[in-house]
C-alpha cells in the first residue's frame, strides 16, 4: 500500500488539475464573451466615427466623396447609403468590398443593428449598421470587420492566458508538494529512528512522533521491552539448564562406552542412543537460546570477504581428500543478517558437503530476487526416501559411521527460519550429489 503522503500528493495534484481545467474553461468562456463585446463596441465606434465624418462634411444634400479608404484584404469594410427626399439612393462601397454591395437589412429610422453575415472573400463578417435621420434625408452607415481578425487576436490572448494559468498551477502544485513533504517529514524521521532502533543502535527508547502516533508508539515500546526481557529470561534459563546437563550427559556417554556394558549389548545400545539424543537436543536448544531475543533484521555484512578464509580452513581440514572447493560468490556480495549466524550456517553446511564429497564442492550465492545460497557436492547424494526423513528435521543420522551429532541440518534450519527464509534439500543437477539451497526474501 502506498504511503499517505504519496496518496495525498497524487490526490491533490489530480484535484488541482481538475479545478484548473474547470476554471480555465470558465475563464476562457468569459474571455470570449468579453472579446466579442469589445469587438462589437469597436466596430460600433468606427461606425459612429464614419457617420460623424459624413455628417460634418455635408454641403446641402451632398455628402463628402470618400471618407473610408479600407483596401482589399484589410479585413475592414464600409458601406454607406444616402437616401434624400425625392431623389435616388446614393451608395458608396469601400474598395475592400470588391464592388459587392451589402444587402442591408430593414432598419428603423434612427436605429442601430449588429449583424453577422458572410464576407466577400469567405468567412464570417461582423457588421454594425447605424441609421441617422437628417433634415434632407436618411444616412445609413454600415461598418464591418472580418471575424478572422478578431479570432487572431483572441488566439494570442488565449495562449497568454493558458501560459499564465499553467505557470500558476505549477507554482501551486509545487507549494502543495512542499507543504506535504514538510508535514510528513516527522514520519520519515520516525521511520529512520525506528530502523536504527531495530538495528540495536542508540537509545532503547522510541523517538518522539506526532501526537496521533504516541499511544501506538508507547504500546510498541512496552511490547518490545517485554519481549526483550522475556527473551533474556529464556536465554538464561536454557543456558543454565544446558550447561547443567552437559556434565551428567558426558558421564553417561563415558558410562555407555564402558567395557563392562559390552556384556549387556541391548542396554548399551539403548543407553548410547538415548544419551546421544540428549546431547543433540541440548546443543540445539542452546543454539536457539543464542538466537532468541535478537532482531532478525537490520544487520548486514560482506559475505564475499568472509568466505575465502572459511574455504582455506576447509581445505586444511580435508587436505587428505584433496577436494576442489569452488566458490562462485561476488566479492562485494552483502548478506542480510548477523555475521556469526551466517558463518555458522555456511560452515555447518559446507563441512557436511566436504564430508560426503568425492572430489568437488561448489558454493554459490547472490542477491537476485533476494539473497540465496546453494552448497552442493559430488558425493553419493541422498535418495528420495532418505530425503523424506531429512525433511522431517528430526536430527536423525542417516550414517552412524560418520563423525558428528547429526544436528548440522537442524541447526542450519533453525538459523534460516529465524531469518524468515526457506531451506531446500535435494540432489545437485550439476555435480550429482547432495544439494542444500537457502533463500531469504
Amino acid at each position: 500500500m502506498k504511503s499517505v503522503a504519496s496518496q495525498l500528493r497524487v490526490g491533490l495534484s489530480a484535484l488541482l488539475f481538475a479545478i484548473f481545467l474547470i476554471l480555465f474553461a470558465v475563464h476562457d468562456r468569459l474571455l470570449h464573451g468579453l472579446a466579442d463585446a469589445m469587438s462589437w463596441r469597436e466596430i460600433a465606434r468606427q461606425a459612429d466615427h464614419m457617420r460623424m465624418l459624413l455628417v460634418s462634411g455635408m454641403h446641402g444634400d451632398r455628402l463628402p466623396d470618400n471618407p473610408c479608404l479600407e483596401q482589399p484584404g484589410s479585413g475592414l469594410y464600409c458601406q454607406w447609403e444616402w437616401r434624400a427626399a425625392q431623389s435616388e439612393v446614393r451608395r458608396f462601397l469601400s474598395p475592400s468590398l470588391g464592388g459587392e454591395s451589402l444587402l442591408l437589412p430593414k432598419l428603423v429610422q434612427g436605429g442601430r443593428m449588429e449583424w453577422k453575415r458572410q464576407e466577400p472573400g469567405g468567412g464570417e463578417m461582423w457588421v454594425v449598421v447605424i441609421s441617422s435621420v437628417l433634415p434632407r434625408g436618411e444616412l445609413i452607415v454600415a461598418v464591418g470587420q472580418a471575424h478572422a481578425l478578431h479570432k487572431s487576436v483572441l488566439r494570442s490572448w488565449r495562449f497568454i492566458n493558458l501560459l499564465f494559468a499553467s505557470l500558476l498551477l505549477l507554482m501551486i502544485a509545487a507549494l502543495v508538494w512542499w507543504y506535504i513533504n514538510q508535514a510528513f517529514e516527522c514520519f520519515s524521521q520516525l521511520h529512520q529512528e525506528l530502523a536504527r532502533w531495530q538495528e540495536g543502535g542508540g537509545s532503547r527508547r522510541l523517538p518522539e512522533g506526532p501526537a496521533e502516533t504516541q499511544p501506538m508508539m508507547a504500546l510498541i515500546e512496552r511490547q518490545m521491552h517485554a519481549e526483550e526481557r522475556y527473551g533474556r529470561k529464556v536465554r538464561r534459563t536454557l543456558s543454565h539448564v544446558g550447561h547443567t546437563l552437559r556434565i551428567p550427559v558426558t558421564v553417561l556417554l563415558h558410562l555407555a562406552a564402558s567395557p563392562k556394558l559390552r556384556e549387556l549389548p541391548a542396554i548399551q545400545e539403548v543407553l548410547t542412543e538415548q544419551t546421544g539424543l540428549m546431547e543433540r537436543l541440548i546443543e540445539r536448544h542452546l543454539r536457539r537460546a543464542a538466537l532468541m531475543g535478537r532482531s532478525a533484521a537490520g544487520e548486514w555484512f560482506c559475505l564475499g570477504e568472509e568466505l575465502p578464509a572459511m574455504v582455506r580452513a576447509l581445505d586444511l581440514m580435508y587436505f587428505d581428500k584433496e577436494l576442489e572447493i569452488v566458490m562462485q560468490v561476488p566479492e562485494a556480495l552483502r548478506c542480510p543478517g548477523n555475521r556469526d549466524d551466517f558463518l555458522e550456517l555456511i560452515g555447518t553446511l559446507a563441512d557436511n558437503a566436504c564430508k560426503w564429497a568425492r572430489s568437488r564442492v561448489l558454493l554459490s550465492a547472490g542477491n537476485e530476487g533476494g539473497f540465496w545460497l546453494t552448497i552442493e557436492d559430488d558425493g553419493p547424494g541422498v535418495d528420495e526416501n532418505q530425503l523424506a526423513i531429512l525433511r522431517q528435521w528430526s536430527g536423525k543420522r542417516l550414517d552412524e559411521s560418520r563423525i558428528g551429532t547429526g544436528m548440522g541440518l537442524i541447526i542450519a534450519r533453525d538459523i534460516v527460519t529465524f531469518y524468515e527464509g526457506e531451506i531446500t534439500l535435494g540432489r545437485s543437477s550439476e555435480l550429482g550429489g547432495f544439494l542444500v539451497s537457502v533463500h531469504l526474501a
